[in-house]
């Protein structure tokens, strides 16, 4: 398979969970520690709305770079998609701590299969480095 077959595929799951990112940040905007989850949140108000901008935040940052690297195929693109994806594994580490008090839960768990499916495609898809580089 072509490499850049295998980032245009890691471009859309990032979209993806960018876009559910952003979708968890608004619910928790507007519902607060009112939102309905399997572990009750401990959070105040400014903790939540913290997490719920953080959410928000890393979700634009992911779908920002995933068009990048779809509209332009080069390391540096590349680079940045990785930069973000840890954006977003720490973003969950410190959501999870913040909202429920502990960090790991399986909503992490997701969030490292995330980011080990798209690592993969990433990975795979490196683009070669251009002419006289």
């Amino acid at each position: 398979m072509n490499r850049k077959y295998l980032l245009i595929i890691a471009a859309i799951l990032v979209i993806i969970v960018g876009v559910l990112r952003i979708i968890g940040g608004v619910s928790l905007l507007i519902k607060g520690n009112q939102l309905d989850t399997t572990i009750p949140i401990i959070a105040s108000e400014k903790q939540v709305y913290l997490v719920a901008t953080g959410l928000i935040l890393v979700g634009v940052l992911l779908v920002s770079a995933s068009i990048g690297l779809l509209r332009n195929y080069s390391k540096m693109s590349w680079n940045i998609c990785w930069i973000i994806l840890l954006f977003f594994l720490l973003d969950g580490l410190l959501n999870g701590f913040l909202l429920f008090g502990r960090p790991l839960d399986q909503g992490q768990r997701i969030n490292f299969l995330a980011f080990t499916i798209i690592g993969l495609f990433l990975f795979f898809g490196k683009p070669a480095p251009g002419p006289g580089k």
